[in-house]
């Protein structure tokens, strides 16, 4: 087992009972531990999570509610056209910026190159990927709920040769890790969709480790919306900040605000623990 993969599986929490210290057994011996079949048992509850198509499945398999766009997110066609074309327009006519170039400048935001690294609600894996290349030292992990994303994930992180990253699928409202386990955690586009905001937050901090990195871009609105924002929210759930709700909110778990850009209704900033 590599260094990358201890320190991995050394970061584990059950989900279900809160054990760590699981056993981990594969009959694949390549250089990639998710690329081939796999298992991590806890030995707490002997929960067994399985490897699937390249990433660890540590979803203990309850349903969880998502809001209608949520579900959008695993409907094949939007996972296919997503990085190409969903998310660039969509971007776009939040920020007037190229959403490329502001994967870059997001991932830039991480002063933290070495050590751990969480991408939550990584989608299939642009800012993921971007770290592990800017960071080749780190170890990067790339979260998400949907399988399909997951899955386009890790096609796209093989092409591009990258061995620095793994994937596991998992809930942002109970992280399965450590207490300060990470070095810096980075969350994009997804913060203002979570059911339970508080709650994601809360585990952001709590995985998070002192004066660690938390980069998030996530979206603003205005006390009063238009009307068809307020449509289109109450028909999707797309989700968005009041920015003092928001700044309170981190301040609430113990998140110091570093840095901020704003454009639009487009919001990236940094925290500190």
């Amino acid at each position: 087992m590599t260094e990358q993969v201890q320190e991995i599986f050394a970061a584990f929490r059950c989900s279900i009972c809160g054990a760590s210290n699981p056993t981990w057994a594969a009959s694949n011996h390549s250089e990639h531990p998710f690329s081939g079949p796999g298992r991590l048992m806890c030995n707490g509850c002997g929960m067994v999570f399985q490897i699937r198509n390249g990433y660890l499945d540590l979803h203990p398999g309850d349903p969880e509610p998502v809001p209608p766009i949520q579900h959008l997110m695993q409907f094949p066609p939007i996972v296919a056209v997503y990085e190409g074309v969903w998310r660039p327009i969509g971007y776009f006519i939040a920020s007037n910026h190229s959403f490329p170039k502001d994967v870059d400048r997001i991932a830039s935001f991480i002063q933290r190159r070495r050590g751990l690294i969480l991408d939550l609600a990584c989608g299939p894996g642009n800012v993921t990927r971007r770290i592990a290349r800017l960071a080749p030292e780190s170890t990067v992990i790339g979260f998400d709920l949907s399988p399909q994303m997951l899955e386009r994930a890790v096609r796209l992180t093989r092409k591009e040769g990258l061995r620095n990253v793994y994937y596991m699928r998992g809930s942002a409202l109970s992280l399965p890790f450590k207490l300060e386990t990470f070095d810096a955690v980075s969350c994009c586009g997804a913060l203002q969709l979570f059911r339970d905001q508080d709650q994601a937050v809360g585990e952001i901090a709590r995985v998070l480790k002192m004066q660690g990195d938390f980069v998030c871009q996530t979206t603003l609105g205005p006390r009063r919306p238009p009307l068809w924002i307020r449509m289109a929210d109450g028909l999707l759930k797309f989700g968005y900040f009041y920015l003092d709700d928001l700044k309170e909110r981190l301040f609430r778990f113990n998140l110091d605000l570093k840095a901020e850009e704003r454009s639009n209704i487009n919001y990236i900033f940094r925290a500190a623990k």
